[in-house]
């Protein structure tokens, strides 16, 4: 899996001294009533979108299966409840991924020793091979979408992340709507 180098998109043309320019994609950026949420939402589906539809045409996997395997690559034993909490995915939508996963040799079910209620998730070598062919399409993408920085804004657009990521709990699963 390569990443491509066309996009349909256009650059957001950068304003002149007259402050002409600020149409088009900047406008919408950073005209809505939302900015930031927008942004964010507008960087990751360049990112994800073309990454897992490739994922899925090329391999046959669904996205929450795309995402349980990323987590278990580096999680190894969580529950699918674990995997619900920390990922914000449906719970219905993850246990037709855990059960596809485990229909397609990728994942195994084992029961937790503590609690034999609960269901603890492991990829297989297979999940990890798999795994592997994908992943440094993801890598590459990534370092792409990031080109644009230098290290020491990536360092620091590094370090917001993390504080906006720890700062989730707080917020997360209000329900003002």
């Amino acid at each position: 899996m390569t990443a491509t180098k066309k996009s349909h998109m256009r650059p957001i043309s950068e304003p002149d001294d007259a402050g002409h320019g600020e149409d088009g994609l900047r406008a919408i950026l950073n005209g809505t009533d939302i900015p930031t949420a927008y942004k964010i939402g507008y960087i990751l589906n360049f990112y994800r979108e073309p990454s897992f539809r490739r994922i899925e045409a090329e391999f046959g996997l669904t996205r929450p299966e795309i995402v349980i395997l990323l987590a278990l690559h580096f999680r190894d034993g969580i529950t699918a409840a674990e995997f619900c909490e920390f990922s914000g995915h449906l719970k219905a939508g993850v246990s037709r991924a855990v059960i596809a996963l485990e229909r397609k040799q990728l994942i195994r079910r084992q029961a937790d020793s503590a609690d034999s209620r609960r269901q603890r998730l492991f990829i297989t070598d297979a999940g990890r091979a798999l795994y592997q062919r994908y992943a440094p399409a993801l890598r590459t993408r990534e370092a792409a979408m990031l080109s644009c920085l230098s290290p020491a804004e990536r360092e620091q657009f590094d370090r917001l992340l993390d504080k906006l990521a720890a700062h989730v709990p707080h917020w997360g699963s209000l329900s003002e709507l």
